[in-house]
């Protein structure tokens, strides 16, 4: 009798099963699973920084050795775009009413 992922996922297993599942057969997980947990549990903030720092080709240090005034531009982006997530995901765009 053989026993497909499915069926064990369907099961609930949780243990051994579900480290083999992420560590492998050495008890390590590998470059690709750790990379996918690191991004797994970051925010949605700290994933629209990485990737406006990305589109700048800046690493974290880098951003940190600007100038104040380089940092508030990119800062500024970050915020606009977390504002472009939100309203998207609202369902909408965000609009100033001014009564």
């Amino acid at each position: 009798m053989a026993f497909g992922i499915s069926a064990l996922a369907i099961g609930g297993v949780k243990g051994v099963a579900a480290t083999s599942a992420i560590h492998g057969a050495s008890g390590v997980a590998d470059d690709g699973t750790e990379a996918f947990l690191r991004e797994a549990h970051k925010t949605p903030a700290e994933r629209t920084k990485d990737a406006v720092l990305k589109r700048h080709n800046l690493t974290q240090d880098q951003f940190d050795a600007l100038s104040p005034e380089a940092q508030a531009g990119i800062r500024q982006e970050i915020e606009d775009e977390m504002r472009r997530k939100l309203g998207r995901a609202q369902g909408g765009a965000f609009a100033d009413v001014v009564v």
